[in-house]
């Protein structure tokens, strides 16, 4: 996240007000959606004037800019330290730990931030807008690492044999959270959403590495020398 100056005259308790309106936006949001979503419900939810909430972003596109990139940033700080593989862990025991539970305290869960991103991304109204750019730039910042850490979690003979798929792989899980950020903002619930994923990420990486020896067979065939019979 990018940090913004501090303006003239601005204290403590501008910084906690803008704290607010963020944390009010964000449940704003989260109730009432996208297009019900206005300055003016913020600042009541947030209880501060209309007035504070433009002072602080001038319209909502920035408003929603600065709540993803601060949900983001805030969600990644809590966990990334902790999701990403261990030295030595397989891909399978990293994508169960990856996609367990997830504290249901926490506020800025990624599910929430996700979902008002998916959105943004779909709304034709907001196409060319800074909220939907900041997503879409979240979103290879998350696909780019997701890849990296299974790049360090498949085998080598796989990644060797196929190296776009930690790629892949990452496409696909980014492309379902897409899919189950939309059926959440639909107002339908997907039981188990995470674990489905992670065993079909199981799944992909089990069927790819079935391959390799059937093709590294069919590999050493046609490397193999024609008997002295068929040469004479």
């Amino acid at each position: 996240m990018i940090d913004r100056p501090r303006r003239s005259g601005e204290h403590r308790t501008s910084a906690a007000s803008r704290e607010r309106i963020l944390d009010a936006a964000f449940e704003v949001i989260r109730d009432e959606g996208y297009s019900g979503a206005t300055m003016a419900k913020v600042a009541k939810k947030a209880e501060l004037p209309v007035g504070s909430v433009y002072w602080h972003f001038e319209n909502k596109d920035l408003l929603l800019a600065a709540l993803i990139e601060t949900s983001y940033a805030r969600w990644h700080s809590q966990v990334a330290s902790t999701l990403q593989p261990f030295p030595g862990e397989s891909f399978g025991r990293h994508i169960e730990r990856l996609f367990g539970a997830v504290d249901a305290e926490r506020q800025y869960d990624a599910a929430d931030f996700w979902r008002l991103g998916v959105i943004l991304s779909v709304e034709k109204s907001v196409r060319e807008q800074v909220a939907r750019e900041r997503f879409l730039h979240i979103r290879q910042l998350q696909r780019a690492e997701f890849a990296s850490w299974w790049r360090k979690t498949l085998p080598e003979a796989l990644l060797a044999h196929d190296p776009g798929l930690p790629e892949r792989l990452s496409g696909f899980t980014l492309a379902l959270q897409d899919g189950n950020a939309i059926a959440g903002a639909s107002g339908e619930t997907i039981k188990a959403f995470r674990p489905m994923l992670a065993s079909s990420l199981a799944h992909l990486v089990e069927q790819a590495q079935a391959q390799l020896p059937a093709q590294a067979g069919a590999a050493r065939k046609r490397r193999k020398p024609e008997p002295a019979e068929a040469k004479a």
